[in-house]
């Protein structure tokens, strides 16, 4: 696979694994925000239910049985907590109500009226109520609410003040003179009296169970993990078949592209470079010789008498004799060497890192290997070579150049030879 639709798939991987670690992590946080708003709901509805049987309590029950007495049909003391205490009544109605609930497997709610001076030893307030209670008195705050764990088990806990006391309220909670003698007679006078006009001197303290409606939205939460993961799996599958896809389509591109690139830098003939493929390296390995400062000689062959082939015995013929010396010249030359079809029957040699003393026993080696060959039809054939050695700054063409005239210069002396042109050092 290509390195940029590698790199396309990594990152996208990683994204969709950001992404899922990123909606498991919402999902987890909803449920347990949805388990607090159930909890709250419940811990608010229990409350409506106290508020409820308070404001009966307060507007009906009690003016009935105030009626009731005021018209002789009930004695003037008469007071039962069963039907005249909203506390005593609340805290029934809980009972009663956590009792269906446990009969419909559901969690109960606890409920309880807490006050630091209470009638009944039930509703004595703990320390954090009893500094609740302070801090309600105080302005402190309107109401409490936290999550909380009571053995083992989480809880949303909700604290609310009731009403604070009125004069209403000081006929019970006043001086133990001015109460209901029968109240005074079932709870005694040390307790539930002396409270002060205005005052809170009561919360509500509602604990809500967490553990039911919280396993209900884990399940849920769970859920939409699984669908998030099969989701973005599919999708990130989907994507990745795609960009392999088009990876593919690419590469043969690119394939085609670099097949393309090779046929326009090699004679179709001989398989070596041709001209243009000649010229590109020759740039690449003089740049690097300006570069390094290390030497590089070029040589220029030529066959001697190669159109008598052609005339003779064809072209056919002919193209065999220039196949098979390509070959005979690959076979000695290194593998860093340059070797390409100038045009017609003459060829070049780059030599990286040969001085021109070296490059000349390379030639020399190249000769006796032609005029030892034997070629397609019993043909034998010699090459004149001439040599020239690169110097730093110098073109392509001028180094080409001294070459082609130092080939002249082995053709004029009587072929089959090697010469060299030394040329001279710009600067």
């Amino acid at each position: 696979m290509l390195p940029r639709y590698r790199n396309i798939l990594v990152a996208l991987l990683g994204l969709f694994v950001l992404a899922f670690v990123g909606l498991v992590v919402l999902f987890h946080e909803r449920a347990d925000s949805y388990a607090v708003g159930e909890a709250r709901k419940q811990a608010l509805n229990t409350l409506l239910v106290h508020r409820a049987t308070h404001a009966y309590v307060t507007k009906t029950q009690r003016p009935e049985i105030y009626r009731l007495q005021g018209e002789g049909k009930l004695y003037p003391d008469y007071f039962s907590p069963q039907v005249m205490s909203f506390t005593f009544i609340s805290r029934s109605i809980k009972d009663l109500l956590n009792e269906e609930r446990q009969k419909n497997a559901m969690e109960p709610i606890y409920f309880k009226l807490a006050s630091a001076n209470p009638r009944n030893p039930l509703n004595q307030a703990d320390p954090r109520e009893v500094d609740l209670l302070r801090r309600m008195n105080a302005n402190e705050i309107k109401e409490y609410e936290e999550v909380v764990e009571v053995a083992g088990q989480k809880w949303l806990y909700l604290a609310v003040p009731i009403d604070r006391a009125t004069p209403g309220c000081m006929k019970c909670h006043g001086e133990p003179a001015n109460a209901p003698a029968e109240l005074v007679a079932m709870y005694g006078d040390k307790a539930g009296f002396h409270e002060r006009l205005n005052e809170i001197r009561a919360l509500i303290s509602i604990r809500a169970p967490l553990a039911g409606i919280k396993q209900a939205g884990d399940q849920m939460a769970h859920t939409l993990t699984l669908v998030t993961l099969v989701t973005l799996s599919s999708i990130y599958l989907v994507l990745a078949f795609l960009i392999r896809q088009i990876d593919g389509q690419q590469r043969r591109i690119q394939q085609h592209n670099d097949e393309l690139a090779q046929l326009s830098m090699t004679d179709m003939l001989t398989g070596a470079l041709n001209r243009y493929g000649l010229k590109q390296r020759s740039d690449e390995i003089m740049s690097r010789a300006d570069r390094f400062h290390h030497p590089v000689s070029l040589l220029m062959l030529d066959l001697d008498n190669f159109k008598r082939i052609n005339d003779q015995l064809g072209h056919p013929a002919g193209d065999a004799v220039l196949k098979c010396f390509s070959e005979i010249v690959h076979a000695n030359l290194r593998g860093s060497d340059i070797f390409g079809r100038w045009g017609g029957e003459e060829f070049l040699v780059i030599a990286p890192h040969l001085n021109l003393g070296e490059a000349m026993k390379m030639a020399e080696k190249l000769r006796e290997a032609i005029a030892e060959a034997e070629f397609d039809n019993g043909i034998h054939l010699t090459v004149s070579i001439g040599v020239s050695e690169y110097f730093l700054g110098e073109t392509a063409a001028a180094l080409i150049d001294r070459a082609d005239r130092a080939l002249y210069a082995a053709k004029a002396a009587g072929r089959n030879r090697v010469v060299s042109e030394a040329g001279k050092p710009r600067g």
